[in-house]
């Protein structure tokens, strides 16, 4: 009988649950391909990372993990929760276009798995 395989656990960055990682939202920081000025050591800074909604969850670049859930998603922006674990700040602009890709991408796969997002 093969041993049963382990599952990937993240924790959402706003409310600090864990869960099994398909179920889970990832965000990942990318370098900007315009700017390639390096960031100083061991300070990310704003050299030219963009962040973007990952929903294959295997984009190259740091990773993030938020509920399928409205309001974690308000409350990471709120707290910065996204800026802290990215390690990179987030303008207002990117926000709101994150918050557009967030609620299509949760609501295209509510239609899709047929499950009732929270929030």
């Amino acid at each position: 009988m093969p041993a049963a395989r382990k599952q990937p656990l993240r924790t959402c960055a706003a409310c600090r649950t864990g869960a099994d990682k398909r179920a889970l939202v990832r965000f990942v920081r990318v370098k900007d391909g315009a700017d390639t000025r390096a960031p100083a050591k061991g300070q990310p800074g704003d050299a030219g990372y963009r962040v973007h909604l990952d929903p294959s969850g295997r984009m190259a670049g740091r990773g993030a993990y938020l509920c399928w859930s409205k309001a974690c998603f308000e409350k990471a922006r709120k707290a910065k929760a996204l800026e802290r674990a990215l390690r990179c700040p987030i303008s207002a602009d990117d926000y709101e276009r994150l918050a557009t890709e967030f609620v299509d991408w949760c609501s295209t796969e509510q239609d899709r798995v047929g499950t009732v997002l929270h929030g």
